[in-house]
């Protein structure tokens, strides 16, 4: 008979690491613990700028709870064996990415009811003497919108890609830690929003965009989503830039062949995209480009190429 070590409270020591909060923390993957600090911070900043929220004890207590959840939820599946389960269990930070972009969109006008677009603007005319997004209009058209609004929306699956890359080549250290940096990336953007709101062009200088978007066919429906999904506020920085530049650097260093021919014109057709199609000013995109550059470099600096050859190892010891 296997005796079960007790605690000092007489409870079976396992039993009291699952009661523990602590012990439900370390069963957090890296994105997990990401998740539930951004959450808190949010709630912290909806307490502090109540005034400004109608209803936002409903906000407050609501990712209060979504917060608590977690720490049921995760060892919950943790302990699952059904592959639908394990799957989901892995990839659900990916699935709600979505919901979470949603979300922020209540608290753009939390903090200050001011928008930093006519700093964002002299930024821009500084850099080039002109405004980009006003210049850049003597070139629309169906040929090139259609293409470009393809390369603005095919970041969509750029997260799922990287993600893919490693889940199903047996490398879960290193799926883990891409979805680190890249959640991180997301989460740090958004607290940018709330805190230095910017319209972005197609709301801020509407009455100067004059060019027909009008493309061929997949753009237009294309465009017409992006239209009713996006909100007004979070243009700076390019979170799109910053994740998709993120997850170029990290794979340049894991999957250098696949970072060149498959990420990398992801990354230059969207950086060129956000501008062309309004979405963006350029100084959102240097931002962002900038940003994804500090994280993608702080993600390859920490974490060694070891990760590898260890995956490898325990699928080999496995067979």
């Amino acid at each position: 008979m296997v005796r079960r070590k007790l605690s000092s409270e007489g409870i079976p020591t396992e039993m009291r690491m699952e009661m523990d909060i602590a012990g439900r923390w370390k069963r957090f993957k890296l994105f997990d613990r990401n998740l539930a600090i951004y959450g808190l911070i949010l709630s912290l900043v909806i307490l502090v700028f109540q005034g400004n929220l109608n209803y936002w004890y409903i906000f407050f207590f609501g990712h209060l709870f979504l917060v608590g959840a977690l720490f049921f939820i995760i060892p919950w599946l943790d302990k699952q064996t059904k592959p639908v389960l394990r799957f989901l269990r892995d990839w659900y930070i990916i699935l709600i990415l979505p919901f979470l972009y949603s979300d922020v969109g209540f608290f753009l006008h939390l903090v200050t009811y001011r928008e930093f677009d006519p700093f964002i603007i002299h930024m821009d005319k500084w850099i080039f003497g002109v405004l980009p997004n006003v210049w850049i209009q003597n070139y629309v058209n169906p040929q090139l919108t259609e293409f470009m609004q393809i390369s603005y929306s095919i970041y969509w699956f750029t997260i799922p890609l990287g993600g893919a890359i490693f889940y199903f080549s047996k490398q879960p250290r290193l799926f883990e830690k891409l979805l680190y940096y890249v959640t991180f990336t997301f989460f740090f953007s958004y607290l940018v929003f709330i805190f230095f709101p910017v319209a972005g062009p197609r709301f801020y200088i509407a009455g100067q965009i004059h060019a027909s978007y009008h493309s061929l066919f997949f753009g237009n429906i294309l465009r017409h989503f992006v239209q009713n999904v996006g909100f007004r506020g979070g243009a700076f920085p390019s979170s799109h830039v910053g994740v998709a530049v993120t997850i170029l650097i990290f794979m340049w260093k894991f999957k250098p062949k696949t970072a060149m021919f498959v990420f990398l014109p992801m990354v230059l057709a969207l950086s060129a995209a956000t501008v062309y199609g309004q979405y963006h000013y350029f100084t959102d995109v240097i931002a962002g480009l900038l940003m994804g550059i500090v994280i993608g470099g702080w993600a390859i600096l920490h974490t060694p190429k070891s990760l590898m050859s260890q995956s490898r190892e325990k699928r080999s010891l496995k067979l």
